[in-house]
């Protein structure tokens, strides 16, 4: 009896209650003399089911630690699949986009709402079309980056430049293996994602003033993606009216690409000018 009356002693001089056990609800314990640097000796703990706050740190750091690999896997996966031609797109957001006038100020309303759809899971179609620096990239990075981070990091997104998607396509004929590797694992990615926006269609078969038609080739590597994003989230951005999209492509791929879209999901830019020019 003396001995344990003398540890109870001990610790009265030694230890000092804190906060309550989460677990038992009694009093927990911590050391009463700090470490030199001012920092606690160790983590309190109940004497009475042996409970320490250290666990439940340890689980709230797992928790941070397994979001931030699962936050990193989505931005390389979105990265990785993306067919881009300037990595700055990444950088491009609703804040940095610049509003020129009442066109481009619905630009950035509708994106943004088309945004928050995709976010709800509404399989949407939506269509930007404009003239060449108009901003309809940079609503394109804007839509995926909102996305990424308005959905945790739980939904995959890409982006695809379409005429860069084409030539590399075209580089690789040759090499039976780039090419299963392009049109087979990367498009079937592209195809799978939650949201996927197909930039600057149109833009591969140069001034349409010469009224050109996609070869073969070309209309079938975008009807796959087209008929494959059916009913999934997809914004496409073009430099093309309908007229011209259907004689390029066919009514086949216009109708895949105008699958759901109303009024409120497509955007034509006819007073914007290119705001690249206005920087010189």
């Amino acid at each position: 009896m003396k001995n344990i009356l003398e540890s109870l002693e001990h610790f009265d001089t030694t230890l000092e209650e804190t906060n309550l056990c989460p677990v038992c609800k009694r009093p927990m314990m911590k050391w009463k003399e700090k470490l030199p640097n001012g920092s606690e000796r160790c983590s309190p703990i109940c004497l009475v089911c042996g409970h320490k706050e250290m666990s439940q740190r340890n689980r709230k750091k797992e928790k941070v630690m397994a979001d931030q690999s699962l936050k990193q896997n989505i931005i390389n996966h979105t990265k990785n699949i993306s067919i881009i031609q300037d990595n700055s797109i990444w950088l491009k957001t609703f804040d940095n986009y610049k509003i020129v006038d009442e066109e481009t100020s619905l630009a950035k309303q509708r994106s943004l709402f088309w945004a928050k759809e995709v976010i709800r899971k509404e399989p949407i179609h939506a269509v930007l079309i404009g003239k060449p620096g108009a901003g309809k990239t940079h609503l394109s990075g804007a839509m995926i980056n909102y996305v990424l981070t308005g959905s945790n990091y739980k939904m995959e997104c890409a982006i695809v430049s379409y005429q860069h998607l084409y030539d590399q396509i075209k580089l690789y004929m040759s090499d039976q293996k780039a090419k299963m590797q392009i049109q087979g694992s990367l498009l079937a990615a592209i195809k799978k994602c939650h949201f996927v926006v197909i930039d600057d269609l149109g833009a591969e078969l140069g001034r349409m003033e010469e009224n050109n038609q996609a070869t073969d080739f070309n209309v079938g590597i975008i009807t796959s993606i087209a008929e494959a994003r059916v009913n999934k989230a997809t914004v496409y951005t073009t430099n093309l009216s309908s007229k011209q999209l259907i004689h390029a492509y066919g009514e086949r791929v216009f109708s895949r690409i105008m699958n759901k879209v109303d009024d409120g999901h497509v955007m034509k830019f006819e007073q914007t000018e290119d705001k690249r020019r206005n920087k010189i």
